[in-house]
């Protein structure tokens, strides 16, 4: 007997950022395929940009609504999607995202003239460090990070396609949770050791003190180096690197794709990582990598019992409640106290 198909998933959708702030995320919700029976769904989140060019500045206040380069990149990519869903011409999802990104490119190649250093119009001082290498032109470059799935209810898959640190969280009914686009990120792994060396200098100083120290800024600032990473020689490196969407062709070597089926899963949820529950102090200090690995476990086991007992939006009011509650990071270390957090979550049971 033919398997039955699957029941049309319920859709919820957070969207949130705290009063007075730009939400330098967005997200998208569309019906796919000749009948309209697929649901294309993304969580976007615009990265901080490490310099602001001149020459962006200036062409983002010149909008009636003013946009950081982060909300601008995800903004641009959410909208060149929508185009393509809607055309209906896009062969899978990976094809999409390189779409979209070649979209942002030109459109930043409009404003630089080409996507280098010498269309940015940074100060001679800055442009005199930046100019002998080639990669820094990622620290200008607006980026944002992505997670792109398809709900198929024909072929009862939910397919992926990934970049950077946002998350598809998978809760299945037997209890079990995967999250397939785990980041694998080298400058956050290099932000957390460097923390943890600061924590052994200064073992009073609070964890949102900590990040504030020069080496952690540093860090901070070079890690833009590493969107869509290429070595001296040109050559991509995936291992050693993120991929974001910032109109660099190089993204290509750093999107990650999947696919999973749907028949026992009960919700599946596309997120920017400031809708992830915030790591604790022990899994953030964690000496052996089992023990982090473990814990990491038991708090997205606790996410996903907290999304289907109170649903997106009563989940995220508990994460900011925590996050009220630590406004030193010290229970769970993390670079902001609150951060934006967009979620599209669709429930199968």
């Amino acid at each position: 007997m033919p398997a039955a198909p699957c029941l049309s998933p319920a859709i919820e959708v957070v969207y949130h950022a705290l009063p007075d702030r730009l939400n330098e995320d967005t997200w998208l919700v569309m019906q796919a395929g000749p009948l309209g029976e697929r649901i294309v769904f993304a969580a976007i989140d615009g990265a901080t940009t490490r310099l602001t060019p001149p020459a962006l500045q200036r062409y983002l206040d010149s909008h009636a609504m003013p946009l950081t380069p982060a909300a601008f990149s995800a903004r641009v990519v959410r909208d060149a999607l929508a185009r393509h869903i809607a055309e209906g011409m896009f062969p899978d999802l990976r094809t999409l995202l390189l779409e979209a990104n070649a979209d942002l490119g030109r459109a930043l190649i409009g404003i630089f003239g080409a996507l280098s250093l010498e269309g940015m119009e940074f100060p001679p001082e800055v442009y005199a460090t930046l100019r002998n290498d080639p990669r820094l032109v990622r620290l200008g470059l607006p980026a944002s990070v992505i997670t792109l799935a398809e709900y198929d209810p024909a072929a009862r898959t939910i397919r992926f396609a990934h970049a950077g640190d946002t998350l598809l969280l998978v809760a299945y009914q037997d209890g079990r949770v995967a999250v397939p686009t785990h980041p694998d990120d080298p400058a956050d792994s290099a932000l957390k050791h460097a923390a943890r060396q600061l924590r052994q200098i200064h073992p009073h100083l609070p964890f949102r003190e900590l990040i504030r120290q020069p080496e952690v800024r540093k860090l901070n600032l070079n890690s833009g180096l590493r969107h869509n990473y290429v070595d001296e020689h040109g050559l991509p490196q995936p291992t050693q690197g993120i991929g974001v969407m910032d109109g660099l062709p190089e993204l290509r070597y750093f999107i990650k794709t999947g696919k999973i089926a749907a028949d026992d899963v009960a919700f599946v949820c596309a997120m920017t990582d400031g809708l992830e529950w915030h790591p604790s102090a022990g899994e953030v200090f964690a000496e052996h990598p089992d023990e982090a690995a473990e814990l990491m476990q038991q708090r997205r086991a606790f996410m996903v019992d907290q999304i289907d007992r109170l649903g997106l939006a009563g989940y995220l009011e508990l994460l900011r409640q925590a996050e009220a509650e630590d406004a030193d990071h010290e229970q769970f270390p993390r670079m902001k106290t609150h951060d934006d957090a967009t979620g599209v979550l669709l429930r199968f049971a």
